[in-house]
């Protein structure tokens, strides 16, 4: 008879677990809805070569797996139009997330129009001005922020019924995001969160603790680091991975972890870690922080300025 390893043995074990036990859910903040902690960026499902049926597939198995929290944007290539086939008949599961990137007042309206097109929906449960802290993107945050800014324009597609709910998301310079939470409108932030940014970015010291105090939802995103490439940030180990996901859901006032999907494989594992999530104790967290800070050290800034 075939022995076991220890670590094969173990796997089974978590496996069989993850099947048993049920997905997770947890309230978005002062929104009404309980969202699977795990939630689905289709970033990759629209990358070129990807086929309409392996997304279908993908979806199909998140949604039995209890996964109902879905995240995309215009610039993904074919990920709206393939997401919104593979939720055709399904939408009413799901609270569907997409973005606007630009400070027009009609540019927005034309952005969600065509989101709303491609995904083949009436509406956005939310829509994020995306990555508000790239200067680039927002040169004049006072702009995007006026009453002919993206917020404006935000306020309404909410009053038309486009959209729902109106996010924001910062991948980097964390303080940029503050103006924009003070405004009272922002329901949902989505932003950098890791054991290992943590000492970079510093999102939960900078900008949580305002979520918090104004009950915003709280996305996790990048919870694996990435790119995949630039000095290979990027937590792929098994004790990386379950570090980073314990650490990221056992923050106050997460909601969800966004991870981008690209094979069933992928699926699967991001759902038994849900499955079997157990908060860190503190000698754990201990443990996570230190390798953490000697990760940061390696990587550095990442994604852009810190300030």
């Amino acid at each position: 008879m075939m022995q076991l390893s220890r670590r094969a043995f173990t796997l089974g074990l978590a496996s069989g677990a993850a099947a048993q036990a049920p997905m997770p859910r947890r309230r978005l903040g002062k929104i009404n809805f309980q969202a699977s902690i795990l939630g689905i960026g289709a970033q990759h499902l629209g990358d070129d070569g990807v086929q309409q049926s392996y997304v279908d597939r993908v979806v199909g198995e998140a949604l039995d797996s209890g996964v109902n929290y879905f995240d995309t944007a215009p610039p993904y290539n074919l990920s709206e139009e393939r997401l919104g086939r593979a939720l055709k008949g399904k939408r009413d599961k799901v609270f569907l997330v997409s973005k606007v990137e630009t400070n027009a007042r009609g540019d927005v309206m034309y952005q969600i129009r065509d989101s709303l097109r491609k995904l083949q929906t009436d509406y956005l449960d939310c829509c994020h001005i995306h990555n508000i802290s790239r200067d680039d993107r927002f040169p004049k945050l006072e702009q995007v922020l006026a009453q002919n800014g993206t917020l404006a324009a935000l306020l309404d597609a909410k009053k038309k019924g486009m959209i729902r709910h109106i996010g924001v998301t910062s991948h980097l310079r964390p303080a940029r995001v503050l103006p924009a939470l003070e405004t009272g409108e922002i329901e949902l932030l989505m932003c950098t969160l890791n054991h290992v940014e943590r000492h970079i970015y510093g999102f939960e010291e900078k900008v949580l603790p305002e979520c918090r105090k104004r009950n915003i939802g709280v996305i996790a995103m990048k919870v694996l680091g990435g790119p995949v490439s630039g000095a290979g940030a990027r937590l792929v180990s098994p004790q990386q991975y379950q570090d980073t996901l314990r650490y990221v859901w056992g923050i106050p006032g997460v909601s969800v972890a966004i991870i981008g999907i690209r094979t069933v494989e992928e699926l699967r594992q991001a759902v038994a870690a849900a499955r079997t999530f157990k908060p860190l104790s503190d000698a754990e967290m201990t443990g996570v922080t230190e390798r953490g800070k000697l990760l940061a050290a390696q990587w550095g800034p990442l994604r852009g300025p810190v300030a």
